[in-house]
């Protein structure tokens, strides 16, 4: 379950960024994740609601944003959606594709109270 730890990176950003900037809380927060990275999206705000119960992120929303799998082929020059997320092959030659979006999962914006 790497659930929790991207849930902690993400509650220790959060909190960071909203100090940083002298929040009196934060209301949302909103994360991109992609279907790459395989991340259960029940399971991240379950855990998101667990780290948050005692600190400035408490009743925030968080807001999960999929980004889709994309690539690009070298060979044919194929760019676009990754139909076979599993396979990552080209669907005009059949060759491995380069990865060029849906693998990362970052904080994307945040909605303070200051």
């Amino acid at each position: 379950m790497h659930e929790l730890s991207i849930a902690t990176d993400l509650v220790n950003t959060a909190l960071r960024t909203a100090m940083d900037n002298n929040a009196k809380r934060v209301i949302s927060v909103t994360v991109e994740a992609g279907e790459l990275a395989m991340v259960n999206p029940e399971q991240l705000e379950f855990m998101y609601d667990i780290l948050v119960e005692d600190n400035m992120l408490k009743g925030s929303k968080l807001k999960i944003e999929t980004v889709p799998a994309a690539g690009e082929c070298t060979y044919c020059g194929y760019k676009g959606p990754i139909e076979d997320r599993f396979a990552c092959s080209c669907p005009k030659c059949g060759l491995t594709l380069k990865i060029i979006a849906g693998r990362d999962i970052c904080l994307k914006n945040m909605e303070l109270e200051i």
